[in-house]
């Protein structure tokens, strides 16, 4: 160990665990202030001090059931969280989300499909590099020519497959050709029909809730269609009511069908905030979702929905 290594593990053992302050430290190593905090900061860098944030194991174990019990799903994972600022919700979230997917996706060999939006692109920003075996990441339709980088399928799929050390299959086609006979001319290349054979065997989709924002930029894009009105939110391009009944709003489109999505062997959804709490159980009552990752703020906000709409109903308390 060489001599500027030596002082970065003393100073760090007196300021980690002797519980000195900087100042005592630069008097006992006879160093300025300054530079013993560019020591400890080398340490870390140099990966002499390694610091670990742990779950404090916050659970809320009674509103996963309640939710379970309520929409009849496999699982529900709710993050535990001291403030309802939104921000820190979902960067919480997207953190106990990215911790539950690791588990699944290190057992290798999987055919992993993930969506697109703001909650997709944080969880891969958020999630930490880790080498898989003989996993397929790939996007759960085809490109768009948005400029919002959490609207670049492709890319999104690139960037998770590099953080998990996978490989990756690409959409090289649009997701709404501009007509039905380029659509009929996408579907025979062999470009989609590989990945029209990896939507049918999806072992692990990840995938989003969109709420209103996303219906009224589909709109923008592609153009308003009727349906629109009784459309609460989408799951991967798919649209629904609060009911969890599809409606089919956009003809001529190349992705992951309703049914691809029903048949994947496990499907995560994460979702986080208030304006999102409509969305999240029209997407639960679609049968498409096995698990969902929620701060607690949100599943509180979930079951205190479903009980507003049961009074309403006549049906009293739950």
């Amino acid at each position: 160990m060489d001599f500027q290594k030596k002082q970065m593990k003393e100073a760090a053992v007196l300021y980690y665990e002797k519980k000195h302050t900087q100042s005592e430290i630069a008097k006992i190593m006879n160093l300025s202030r300054q530079t013993v905090s560019k020591l400890l900061n080398d340490a870390i860098r140099e990966q002499i001090v390694e610091i670990k944030i742990n779950d404090p194991e916050t659970t809320c174990t009674e509103l996963e059931q309640a939710i379970c019990d309520e929409f009849k799903i496999k699982n529900a994972v709710v993050c535990g969280v001291s403030s309802e600022d939104e921000s820190l919700c979902l960067l919480m979230t997207v953190k106990k989300a990215a911790n539950f997917i690791q588990s699944i996706i290190e057992k290798g060999n999987q055919k992993i499909a993930i969506s697109w939006g703001r909650t997709i692109s944080l969880l891969i920003s958020e999630f930490g590099s880790i080498n898989c075996h003989d996993n397929i990441v790939f996007p759960l339709f085809g490109a768009t020519d948005q400029e919002q980088s959490y609207f670049l399928s492709n890319e999104l799929a690139r960037s998770f497959a590099d953080k998990i050390g996978s490989k990756v299959k690409y959409a090289w086609f649009p997701y709404r050709p501009d007509s039905l006979e380029d659509c009929e001319l996408f579907k025979k290349t062999s470009y989609y029909k590989k990945l029209h054979d990896l939507w049918c065997d999806i072992d692990l989709a990840i995938i989003g809730i969109g709420n209103n924002e996303i219906i009224k930029s589909f709109e923008k894009i592609f153009g308003y269609n009727e349906k629109c009105i009784s459309a609460i939110g989408d799951i991967s391009t798919h649209f629904f009511n609060e009911d969890g009944k599809f409606l089919d709003i956009y003809e001529n489109t190349l992705c992951a069908s309703e049914e691809n999505l029903k048949n994947a062997r496990h499907t995560v959804a994460i979702a986080s905030g208030e304006d999102k709490t409509e969305a999240i159980v029209g997407a639960l009552r679609t049968h498409i979702i096995d698990t969902l990752i929620v701060d607690e703020y949100t599943a509180r906000r979930i079951l205190s929905f479903l009980r507003k709409k049961q009074k309403g109903a006549g049906y009293g308390k739950i």
